[in-house]
């Protein structure tokens, strides 16, 4: 998939939005339960600033970890150790980390919008994300290689299946159809078996047996 050439400012602006929206947390909130299987709120601040401030010392590790255990166990390793050793940091700190200039790519953009999710449905604080954003990551998870390297299996629970969105000009797929809030389909796609009860039509329940319960991602 070549590079957009939108993708700097699509990257700066979701990772503004959740810098934003971690800013007016309350502690309730930071304690709160996200999308993500057994991860708060917390838990997914530290692991989408653990993500975009990847460095290349870490690379080796993970991929090890990928090789023995799968990437899905991998991510959880990798983040369950983050989340210990950012335990005792307070809110402010970080605040301070996750604001801090990360690494601009596809998988990043991908992992900010998805965990931005995570917090906001729980917390019932919604928003409308921008179409070319939206749209941009929705093809890229549905692709092989968003797949492989944003939530594995987002392109096997897709497979065969046609997706409409319908609050925006975009579709994908062959096959029964499912439609909905393209949000919505970016999050079941992804594994969030929550927002099946967004979506309808005759796809829909081949979808709902191929998702998963809840559990954290990559």
């Amino acid at each position: 998939m070549a590079e957009d050439p939108n993708l700097p400012n699509q990257y700066a602006a979701e990772h503004a939005d959740f810098v934003a929206l971690a800013r007016e947390l309350t502690d309730e909130q930071w304690a709160a339960p996200s999308l993500c299987e057994q991860w708060t709120v917390r838990d997914v601040v530290i692991h989408a600033a653990w993500h975009v401030h990847r460095d290349r010392s870490q690379i080796p590790m993970f991929l090890l970890h990928t090789l023995t255990s799968g990437p899905t166990k991998a991510a959880a390793k990798a983040a369950a150790s983050e989340a210990a050793r950012h335990e005792a940091q307070s809110p402010e700190k970080l605040l301070e980390w996750l604001a801090s200039s990360g690494t601009c790519n596809r998988v990043n953009l991908a992992e900010l919008m998805i965990h931005q999710q995570d917090v906001r449905r729980p917390l019932g604080l919604p928003r409308k994300i921008p179409g070319d954003r939206l749209s941009s990551i929705l093809d890229y998870c549905l692709s092989l290689a968003g797949s492989a390297t944003v939530v594995p299996g987002s392109h096997k629970r897709s497979k065969g299946l046609r997706f409409v969105a319908t609050d925006m000009d975009w579709s994908a797929g062959q096959g029964p159809e499912v439609n909905g809030a393209a949000e919505a389909i970016l999050m079941v796609i992804n594994g969030r078996s929550s927002a099946i009860g967004d979506l309808a039509g005759p796809g829909v329940k081949t979808l709902a047996e191929r998702v998963t319960t809840k559990r954290p991602s990559s």
